[in-house]
């Protein structure tokens, strides 16, 4: 019986020691949030918002094109352009071309939302920003004059780097088409290419969630005609009821008809020399340049894209060598990163009043800010340091005494305790005053928190392996997510991320390499699965500690932005919301 109870008590114990693991690792949420018997304590933070000054935008895997205006942080306009490539090198074309149609397709991030009877689809559209989403704009598709080379320096050495201001550099050298399709500058009275009669594809283009829809056809081989086709594939008199025609279906996206003659001469009747491999054709064709104007009136609206998945279509027909009866043919032109070329993103931001004052105003030596400033693209980001500046003692066999050892104070007071750390937390109020503006759309749905020292995530990021089915939603439990009030309004109230494993690494490793007391970034993230970094065209710099030459790639990407609290609130009225770092404990018995 002794050894029967004995044995019990052993397996309770592991299943009790297996769950105490499971709890320090999952942390509060998921059994009550901060109702547990253990001890509190809140260390010294400091915090400041720094600018983000003109950053690298070249190569980014998704990028904004249009308008965005937030009511506190200011306006934002984002043109783009890039490299293009031949799907397949040196083609042979035919003899006795002609050019159909040329069409660019870039598909919206969409959601289909029900399917009606006749095979259409209800879509909805995913990462448009603006006050009104199909707010009209004028887009203009140039062709880019200027030659984004991949590599620079002395040796050609050096990959090249762009960034977000050089659009003055590229619209200075966009080319057109004349009258008879040849490239020429647009100084010089070249036109754009996107030169369809249909307005809603060049002076009144908006963000249409609208499924697209093209009619299937068939070449008439006798006269070279290209005639509509019903379901069966059967050729009709185009003047028959439109509704009998076949149909191509396309997600929304951005649908362009472009200038025919001018890519039969810049492509059919290109040298082969020009066409014989990327290399070449991308000094020959140095891309597009999709430049946007606002329509009086129009506040105009942005959209998120992928440009990697873009394709233009030229639709030609032709005589192959040995006959005489033309076919129809497709040729593709890859856009983006797919073109294997070099991409970047035009932003120019103006700062409002009030945003570039709180900027000003931050303080990175006391850290003692009313406001934290959180904005994507060229925008600003947050810097903290935990557990204070104070330097003057150090541990030595296991005591406190007087010396400097590069680690705070009351961090190698911590160290000493012996503490079980089960679960620590940062908590960002929203300061729904400056944001009062801003609607649901314009607020940052996620923040993401780094190592700003070795620019990496932290180690409660790689920790949590949760996943959603919107990978937005991903590692939910390490946070950042917006929580938002249910009073109906859907404002957002604050954003938590759980630091846990962090915490625990700094206070219990005798790893240096984990237990580094490192300078902590918060940004706004458009994917918390991005975790790149790059570049500042200016270094930030601190009045102690290193420079930061770069920092993460998703905070370029993002447009949107927040207002939080710091650690010093101006109102007492909201001492309760300022920043601050929630340690809980266990005490050793």
């Amino acid at each position: 019986m002794k050894k029967k109870i004995t044995v019990l008590f052993l397996v309770f114990s592991m299943v009790f020691i297996s769950c105490d693991q499971d709890f320090n690792t999952i942390g509060s949420d998921l059994v009550g949030d901060e109702h547990f018997d253990f001890d509190t304590y809140t260390p010294a933070l400091k915090a400041y918002s720094v600018r983000t000054g003109e950053v690298q935008t070249n190569n980014l895997p998704i990028n904004p094109l249009g308008f965005y205006k937030n009511p506190f942080f200011g306006e934002t306009k984002a043109n783009f352009v890039t490299d293009v490539a031949l799907n397949s090198v040196q083609p042979n074309f035919g003899t006795g071309v002609v050019v159909d149609d040329v069409t660019l397709y870039i598909p919206f991030y969409s959601t289909v939302e029900s399917t009606n009877a006749d095979g259409s689809k209800v879509y909805s559209l995913d990462s448009i920003y603006g006050a009104n989403k199909e707010s009209k704009m004028k887009l203009n598709v140039y062709e880019n004059g200027y030659y984004l080379s991949s590599f620079e320096g002395p040796n050609q050495d050096v990959t090249s780097k762009y960034y977000s201001d050089m659009d003055a550099i590229i619209d200075a050298q966009k080319r057109g088409a004349d009258a008879s399709g040849n490239s020429i500058s647009v100084a010089s009275g070249g036109t754009r290419l996107n030169n369809s009669s249909n307005v809603a594809e060049n002076d009144e283009f908006f963000f249409n969630k609208s499924e697209i829809i093209t009619y299937k056809t068939k070449l008439n081989t006798v006269t070279g005609v290209l005639e509509y086709v019903d379901e069966k594939g059967v050729v009709f008199a185009d003047k028959l009821d439109v509704t009998l025609r076949a149909k191509n279906r396309l997600a929304p996206g951005i649908y362009l008809h472009l200038n025919k003659d001018f890519f039969k001469k810049k492509i059919i009747e290109s040298s082969s020399d020009n066409l014989f491999n990327n290399n070449n054709f991308r000094q020959y064709f140095k891309g597009l340049y999709f430049k946007m104007e606002q329509i009086a009136g129009e506040e105009g609206a942005m959209a998120m894209l992928n440009f990697n998945v873009a394709k233009i279509n030229i639709d030609y027909h032709s005589i192959d060598t040995g006959s005489t009866i033309p076919t129809a043919k497709t040729f593709l032109i890859g856009l983006g990163l797919n073109s294997g070329g070099n991409t970047i993103s035009l932003q120019d931001f103006n700062y409002s009043g009030d945003y570039d004052a709180g900027l000003t105003a931050s303080n990175q030596v006391t850290g003692q800010d009313a406001n934290l400033f959180l904005k994507g693209g060229k925008g600003s980001v947050v810097y903290m340091d935990v557990f204070g500046d104070t330097d003057v003692l150090k541990i030595v066999d296991g005591q406190l005494v007087s010396g400097s050892n590069e680690v705070p104070d009351e961090l190698d007071q911590l160290r000493l305790k012996g503490w079980l750390i089960n679960d620590a937390y940062l908590e960002f109020y929203i300061d729904k005053t400056a944001m009062a503006g801003n609607t649901e759309f314009q607020e940052a749905e996620r923040l993401y928190l780094f190592d700003a020292t070795n620019q990496k995530p932290l180690a409660d990021y790689f920790f949590d392996s949760s996943t959603n089915s919107n990978s937005k939603r991903n590692k939910i439990i390490h946070g950042g997510m917006i929580e938002r009030d249910d009073t109906g309004s859907n404002k957002g109230v604050k954003y938590k991320i759980r630091i846990t494993q962090h915490i625990n690494n700094l206070i219990n490793s005798t790893n240096v390499n984990l237990n580094k007391n490192v300078k902590l970034g918060l940004c706004v993230t458009e994917n918390i699965g991005l975790t790149g970094n790059y570049f500042y065209k200016s270094p930030r710099t601190f009045s102690s500690g290193p420079d930061i030459n770069f920092f993460p790639v998703t905070s370029i990407i993002a447009q949107q932005g927040t207002v939080l609290f710091g650690t010093n609130p101006t109102s007492s009225a909201d001492a309760d919301k300022k920043l601050k770092l929630t340690i809980h404990f266990t005490k050793p018995n």
